[in-house]
């Protein structure tokens, strides 16, 4: 299914792409509310989950066209938090009983290109070792972009383009015994990368087998006894 993408310069106006590239001075927008339009299709995988945007909406903050780059920052955050506590939500309420998935809510945003951003919406304790705690996080982005996880956390994301989109993925990481970032466990998933796709349905599945210890296979046999017996 196609889904046309809303650019950045559509929602808020050309000009306003200047902060992306100077992240210096104040930003220009339009009059448009970020509620106003949806971003793409965002929480609609193949299996037809609702999208949490629509609700999401009323929440959100406002840009203005008086708004200096940290109220830009600064709104941004806040509203990826938002949609981190929906995905949470969405994730929690479809995950089979007794995982281990705990809400962690943390939005980021890319410093050159403050209008993107990520949000940490779950976690999991995979390993408690002597020096320090293995943990698989997991996140949406309001962009789709690639993960390099061997600077160390240094230049994480790179976005293919200014645009809004979405992706989930989740990271293995080491923390010390006061949560403190350690680095990436790259023993486990593509060098620290346990997952990321754009399609919710894909998330849901590396999710829950994070969260249950049971392998993607059996999730996906599971799922298709509950079809049949649903039938």
């Amino acid at each position: 299914m196609s889904v046309a993408k809303l650019q950045y310069g559509d929602r808020f106006g050309d000009d306003v792409k200047k902060i992306s590239r100077t992240a210096l001075s104040a930003s220009s927008s339009s009059d448009a509310a970020l509620p106003s339009a949806k971003y793409t299709r965002w929480f609609h995988g193949e299996a037809g989950e609702p999208e949490p945007m629509a609700t999401s909406a009323k929440k959100f903050r406002r840009l203005a066209a008086d708004m200096v780059l940290s109220e830009v920052i600064a709104v941004t955050k806040e509203n990826l938090s938002i949609l981190g506590d929906d995905a949470n939500h969405l994730f929690a309420s479809s995950l089979p009983t007794g995982h281990r998935m705990r809400k962690a809510i943390r939005a980021s945003i890319l410093q050159s290109v403050p209008h993107l951003g990520a949000c940490k919406f779950g976690e999991v304790v995979t390993e408690h070792g002597p020096n320090a705690i293995a943990v698989t996080q997991m996140f949406i982005a309001n962009f789709d972009g690639e993960i390099n996880t061997s600077a160390g956390g240094t230049d994480l994301y790179k976005p293919r383009s200014q645009d809004f989109d979405q992706m989930f993925f989740g990271l293995h990481v080491l923390l010390d015994r006061n949560g403190n970032f350690l680095g990436f466990n790259h023993r486990l998933g593509e060098n620290g990368l346990a997952f990321q796709t754009k399609n919710i349905s894909t998330a849901l599945y590396n999710v829950a087998s994070t969260s249950t210890g049971l392998s993607l296979e059996a999730l996906r046999e599971r799922a298709a006894i509950n079809r049949v017996v649903n039938r």
